[in-house]
């Protein structure tokens, strides 16, 4: 299984590349967010990127429309030029809740077709929105045209959502997985992809993730004393139970010291990245069985790793 890691800057790559140079990222980027960076991100740390993927944008656009309003033909513009640069990109799905749409069409459904009449080749991901019979049937059939379909975000918590997953799965579709970064969600989830920023967003909460075998998923270390209100942080590093495994973790597998990552939220950044990468491979090894088309990670000496950070006997 890939995680692609969205939102890593250009600073995450300079760490990666310096402190962990064998290691290759998956990476989604988005339309309209820095473009610039992207791009110099692609030329200047390929041997870092497993694969690059691009995001549509509309997300940041539906949550700032003053500052981002670019349009689906902006989009298509931007794919006609740099698409070749990204192992596949997704369509401009600005309807989350499929308000415009009737029995005959839908504002995602046109845009798809925007993309397409404008040339865009390969043709873009679809994004589904609604886990209705109809529209999974229609993506289960039409595999040679959309060989990777993705499911949004506001569909992950409904209660077909994993049923659905394994049935666009057996119909020998792939399918990526939107905003899920968590052991627990993706642990027997038939997808062969999903994104997150967990990385950067346990960082912008002076944070860094790791794994608690006892409990069977993710928790956070915190590294500020008090939170916002004055209060103690419960999960403060020097009192956390997995304190030893963590600065193990730190030192032997990302290869930098504690003090870093106390005092530069960049270097957390990287923790959370090498972690995430870490848990692809996790992923990957716990799901071979149920995903069985889907090719696992090479070894590379990774085992040993990752039954002494995941606990695997």
């Amino acid at each position: 299984m890939r995680i692609y890691q969205s939102s890593l800057s250009y600073k995450s790559f300079e760490l990666i590349r310096e402190y962990a140079p064998d290691v290759k990222v998956n990476v989604l980027r988005s339309f309209g967010l820095n473009d610039n960076e992207t791009i110099r991100i692609i030329n200047d740390f390929s041997d870092n990127i497993n694969s690059i993927i691009l995001d549509s944008g509309v997300w940041s656009k539906y949550n700032n429309p003053e500052k981002i309003t670019h349009t689906v033909y902006d989009y298509a513009k931007f794919l006609k030029e740099y698409g070749k640069l990204f192992e596949f990109y997704f369509s401009y799905d600005e309807d989350f809740d499929e308000i415009e749409r009737s029995d005959f069409c839908s504002k995602n459904g046109e845009n798809q077709r925007i993309l397409e009449n404008e040339g865009i080749f390969p043709y873009p991901v679809p994004v589904i929105h609604l886990l209705e019979d109809d529209i999974i049937n229609y993506y289960c059939e039409t595999k040679d045209r959309y060989p990777i379909v993705a499911i949004g975000s506001n569909a992950i918590n409904k209660y077909n959502f994993r049923p659905t997953v394994k049935k666009i799965y057996n119909a020998g579709v792939n399918i990526h997985a939107f905003k899920i970064g968590s052991s627990k969600e993706l642990r027997g989830l038939h997808a062969w992809s999903s994104d997150c920023s967990s990385h950067a967003q346990w960082t912008k909460a002076g944070r860094c993730v790791f794994y608690d075998n006892v409990k069977g998923k993710d928790v956070d270390i915190c590294f500020r004393p008090f939170d916002k209100k004055g209060n103690k942080q419960k999960n403060y590093y020097l009192k956390h139970p997995l304190y030893k495994d963590f600065v193990w973790f730190i030192d032997e597998v990302v290869g930098i010291d504690l003090d870093d990552i106390i005092k530069d939220s960049s270097y957390r950044t990287f923790s959370n990245s090498i972690y995430f990468w870490w848990l692809e491979n996790f992923i990957s090894s716990e799901n071979a069985s149920i995903v069985p088309r889907f090719e696992e990670s090479d070894d590379n000496g990774t085992t040993e790793y990752l039954n002494t950070i995941f606990k695997r006997t």
